[in-house]
């Protein structure tokens, strides 16, 4: 009777789907990062993807108002940023990640100015929606909102004694952006093809590194220019180890300054900053290698190829500066 009450219960239960949850081991995971050709652009239901790394920029130069590239004369400008992502399935087609950055940033020159600082940036939280996607070969569109924080340093110090008391690095804009995009990945054998367009909408705040005096009302406004950008890149799979490029293109709106106005987003008073807006374009370069079932190093290099001008400097969120980039990432699957 116990045999047969037991084979009932298997009978009823067994016959259903079976998924892992929560941090449970999953027996359908992909072990080797080749695989990463033919994930979709959602983590599976129940997944987590930790993902610790640092982009490393030693700036030699800038782009001109005409974005032509030039030289600093005798400056040289690091920015790196250390950085952790969090990635998890939600349900079977939607996931939300977590992106926590740290910056450093290190000015010398020949007249011998050496400062430096180190602090929390802007973290983003998004979530992602696949409309569409199917398996072998993978085929996947995916829509996505986020939101950036202001949360990173915005103030260089008190500037009432002059500029010499200016003893840090303005690390944040102050403002919050917010993004829509759509993604889409195909795959074909060893090949996927992964590309994107979106928008930026950001807002306007008022911000600490800005000093108004004409109306006395010492703190500024500024809304940094929403954009548009579009990415294509390529993932080619040789074993355990996938091949990666990918460029990106960015075209920025004129960024606004002035005075908090009346109206409710408080923009009436603000005036554009001429030659604020333009585009830029970078390519990316670089690998993903499985170490073990649940461990990925990823590494690359980014490369400038077109910019704008140089106007908002040290705020590499509004007008980046001119230098290669080497990222290293250790990704953690779960």
């Amino acid at each position: 009777m116990k045999r047969i009450l037991l084979m009932t219960l298997l009978a009823a239960f067994g016959a259903s789907e079976v998924q892992a949850a929560g941090f449970e081991a999953k027996t359908g995971r992909l072990p080797l990062s080749v695989r990463e050709v033919e994930r979709s652009l959602v983590m599976q239901k129940g997944w987590l993807e930790l993902a610790l790394g640092v982009d490393w920029k030693v700036a030699d130069g800038y782009w001109t108002a005409d974005g032509e590239a030039a030289d600093f004369d005798s400056a040289q400008w690091t920015y790196s940023t250390e950085r952790m992502d969090v990635r998890y399935g939600l349900t079977r087609r939607s996931e939300l990640y977590w992106h926590m950055p740290f910056h450093y940033m290190h000015l010398a020159n020949d007249a011998g100015a050496d400062t430096s600082t180190f602090g929390l940036g802007d973290p983003i939280l998004g979530y992602k929606y696949e409309i569409f996607g199917k398996a072998a070969p993978t085929t996947s569109v995916a829509v996505l909102a986020q939101i950036k924080m202001p949360a990173g340093g915005e103030s260089p110090g008190q500037y009432v004694g002059g500029p010499y008391t200016v003893s840090k690095f303005v690390i944040s804009t102050g403002t919050p952006d917010y993004t829509i995009g759509l993604q889409g990945k195909q795959q074909a054998g060893p090949l996927a093809v992964v590309g994107g367009v979106g928008a930026t909408y950001r807002m306007s705040a008022v911000a600490q590194y800005i000093i108004e005096v004409t109306e006395y009302q010492f703190s500024g406004r500024i809304k940094p220019g929403s954009y548009t950008y579009a990415d294509l890149g390529l993932q080619l799979g040789l074993g355990p180890l996938v091949l990666l490029g990918n460029m990106h293109y960015l075209n920025r709106a004129e960024t606004y300054i002035g005075t908090t106005g009346v109206e409710f987003l408080g923009n009436n008073q603000l005036y554009a900053v001429e030659g604020s807006d333009g585009w830029s374009l970078d390519a990316d370069a670089g690998f993903m290698i499985n170490l073990t079932r649940g461990l990925d190093i990823q590494g690359g290099v980014g490369i400038p190829v077109r910019g704008e001008d140089l106007q908002f400097f040290p705020l590499e969120a509004i007008h980046p500066t001119r230098g290669m980039t080497y990222s290293g990432t250790l990704k953690l699957r779960y």
